[in-house]
């Protein structure tokens, strides 16, 4: 087992991740650490690090590889971005962490930042091209991509932090300062030819993560989980405007908002709002991914740290590091399929719900980590919540759904998820339509011992005739089969009958 810890020094924040890699590749994050120290504040009007600035970052940095030495980490990866970098005595903070903790702070460049975010978002998204926009306390880091392929970079020389120092927005904003600040955004994205050729924009940073969350409480949204969820322009408006009519004591009562970052959410979502407009986007997408994230890829895989699929790379992570019964797994989901193909005529589905299938039965056990009892609130609760990234949160939900119903129909509070979150009403008949395939499949390797290796099946006249394959008997899986016929039948209003090959 390896085990690594990353310290990110950001302009805002303090950030430590500590990342387990089993001996088998597959890697978990245990551990999640992070302290405002808001770095960027602590630096003079030349930009020098002020020696309270200093103490604050070496005293919390210190604090953090005492507790990687704690929890066993081999190895500290400590980086510095945009308020380290530009400070002239950045020297004096690295040669005191490092003499203090043995660690070597390493300052990356602004295009070095950039890549790293870059790299930690195309490793956690199946989109193929988009505006990322990396907002920090002070740098705003913005990558053009294509074909998951880097085109456009820039780093802009403020963030969060620094715009609300120099446009006094911390709290009640006047009027005045805030269409100042708003101008200077508009000038500064103007100069950028590129940005319109991206309108599909990602946001990364504590401050679209903070976003998110208000949204949620604002439209009781659900699932409550930040990556992947789509914000509408229009709603990021509607915050914007809400929060900047409020003096700092009403924003720290918004639900979902960080006190820590209620002085800033103005700037913050001013700045997301402000180049939502400029690339005329229709919506955002939050990703929970980060410069973190980029450098663990850099770190395991550093010849080619672009995973060549996402959604397959984390789906086999969860299965390797919770240890699951792969053979099953992949068993269930073929026979699945299978079914799915052979019975077309009946259901009329097409690729996108074949691919859900496939994808429930590989997860259909991931709820045996927490407990075999009561597994199908374990598997939706799981599904909805780990580190499969990968999916949109819509698919995220189906699956989860579908995954939770492979020994019955288990539907939850699945109507919350098309009232208040990204399910369409017709979303319901496709859990219908799979889950008692999905429900056949896996009794059909009940004994795990892949005893059914093909099916056949062939309707007529109200029969589904369902032919089993394998190499020795099934009568156990054909059995338990059976037990699956009335869903069926309820489903598709033809009789099913199984029989040996």
């Amino acid at each position: 087992m390896e085990r690594i810890g990353i310290i990110d020094l950001g302009s805002n924040t303090i950030r430590l991740v500590i990342i387990d890699i089993k001996e088998n590749g597959a890697h978990h994050q245990i551990e999640s650490l992070k302290e405002s120290v808001r770095l960027r504040s602590g630096t003079d009007a030349q930009g020098y690090l002020t020696a309270e600035g200093i103490e604050s970052a070496v005293e919390m940095v210190s604090l953090f590889v005492k507790f990687c030495r704690a929890r066993q980490v081999k190895e500290v990866i400590a980086v510095a971005t945009a308020a380290v970098r530009r400070a002239p005595n950045r020297a004096e903070l690295i040669d005191r962490i490092a003499e203090l903790t043995g660690v070597t702070i390493q300052v990356l460049s602004s295009e070095e930042e950039a890549y790293l975010g870059y790299l930690g978002l195309i490793n956690s998204v199946t989109e193929t091209e988009g505006l990322m926009a990396d907002l920090g306390g002070g740098a705003l880091k913005i990558v053009g991509f294509k074909d998951r392929l880097n085109q456009n970079s820039i780093t802009l020389d403020f963030g969060a932090v620094s715009l609300m120092e120099a446009y006094r927005l911390q709290d009640l904003p006047a009027g005045e300062d805030l269409r100042s600040m708003e101008r200077f955004l508009d000038e500064t994205f103007a100069r950028i030819p590129w940005l319109p050729n991206y309108p599909r924009l990602i946001g990364l940073g504590g401050t679209f993560r903070s976003l998110a969350r208000v949204y949620r409480n604002h439209v009781h949204y659900v699932p409550d989980v930040t990556d992947g969820i789509i914000i509408p322009a229009e709603a990021v408006r509607e915050i914007y405007t809400m929060l900047s009519g409020m003096n700092l004591e009403q924003r720290r009562q918004v639900p979902g908002l960080e006190q820590s970052r209620a002085d800033l959410s103005v700037t913050g979502i001013g700045i997301i709002y402000r180049l939502l407009k400029v690339i005329n986007g229709k919506e955002l997408m939050v990703s929970a991914s980060s410069l973190r994230d980029g450098i663990f890829y850099k770190h395991r895989y550093p010849r080619d740290p672009i995973l060549f699929n996402v959604l397959t790379h984390h789906t086999n992570n969860l299965i390797d590091y919770h240890s699951l019964d792969e053979n099953h797994l992949r068993r269930v989901s073929n026979l699945a399929v299978i079914l799915f193909d052979q019975l077309m005529t009946l259901h009329n589905l097409g690729s996108y719900e074949r691919r859900l299938l496939l994808l429930a039965g590989l997860l259909h056990e991931l709820g045996a980590v927490v407990s075999v009892e009561s597994l199908e609130k374990h598997t939706l609760y799981t599904v909805l919540n780990s580190p499969l990234l990968g999916l949109t949160q819509r698919d995220r939900v189906l699956i989860a759904f579908l995954a939770a119903s492979h020994n019955g129909f288990f539907f939850g509070s699945l109507q919350d998820y098309v009232e208040h979150g990204p399910i369409e009403p017709e979303d319901i008949q496709r859990i219908k339509a799979l889950a008692p395939l999905l429900q056949i499949a896996h009794s059909l390797d009940r004994s795990r011992t892949g005893v059914v290796t093909n099916l056949q099946a062939h309707v007529e006249s109200g029969l589904c005739e369902l032919k089993v394959f394998g190499t020795q008997k099934a009568d156990l899986e054909i059995r338990d089969a059976h037990r699956q016929a009335g869903a069926f039948q309820q489903e598709y209003g033809v009789e099913l009958k199984i029989v040996k090959g």
